[in-house]
């Protein structure tokens, strides 16, 4: 198996956790909102949920220096070459925080790095549109319309990710006034309209990575 074979596995691998643990995070979820449910119940699907998103966070950034390096070797983002290295170091770098962010959830010191991580995907979003539209209409620097377009996508995914970490926020102050057994009745509704936003906005993640898995498989149709 060529090395260009094993990254194209590795690919289909980060699409099949992404959109398969993306499933289990959701449907986890649905306990979390049940009202009729105790609270330590509930509390348990929400440390499961935090725990499989744990799939399609990694599987999001390990995306982009895999990504560009099937782009590199096919020769559609030859300016990416002098790049792959800072790529894959920026990238692992990045997945490096967000395990750390993870196992630091309840650490107030990890808040500053919080706040990094969201720098990170709101400069991921700005760069990928930016360098997917300009290539989509200007012809470059990536000379594939499928690989620009994939780029808007990706960006519109991260975008999505970050709307859904602001919607989940309500659960996290639902959940601290559930203690207050005057303020469960006001404390379910919040978490509840949470979850129902939230479903929207997996579902428009969910078709965003579907089109992009397609895009890559259909590329010839966009050269």
């Amino acid at each position: 198996m060529t090395g260009y074979s094993l990254l194209q596995y590795a690919h289909i691998l980060l699409f099949v956790y992404w959109l398969g643990a993306d499933l289990g995070v959701f449907l986890a979820s649905r306990y979390v909102a049940r009202s009729d449910l105790a609270i330590d119940e509930r509390l348990r699907f929400l440390e499961l949920l935090l725990k499989i998103d744990m799939g399609p966070r990694t599987a999001l950034i390990l995306m982009i220096p895999v990504g560009f390096e099937l782009a590199t070797r096919l020769g559609v983002a030859p300016f990416a070459a002098s790049w792959t290295l800072a790529i894959w170091i920026a990238s692992l770098v990045w997945l490096a925080l967000a395990w750390y962010l993870y196992f630091n959830t309840r650490n107030p010191a990890a808040r500053p790095l919080a706040r990094l991580d969201q720098s990170i995907r709101i400069a991921v979003v700005v760069v990928f549109l930016a360098l997917g539209l300009l290539s989509w209409f200007a012809g470059g620097p990536l000379e594939a319309r499928w690989l620009a377009a994939k780029l808007v996508l990706f960006a519109g995914a991260v975008t999505l990710g970050l709307i859904l970490r602001v919607t989940i926020r309500d659960w996290i102050l639902g959940f601290g006034m559930l203690r207050d057994p005057a303020q469960a009745t006001a404390a379910n509704v919040l978490i509840f309209n949470a979850y129902r936003r939230a479903t929207r906005f997996a579902h428009s993640l969910w078709l965003l990575v579907a089109l992009i898995a397609l895009l890559g498989v259909a590329k010839p149709l966009l050269s």
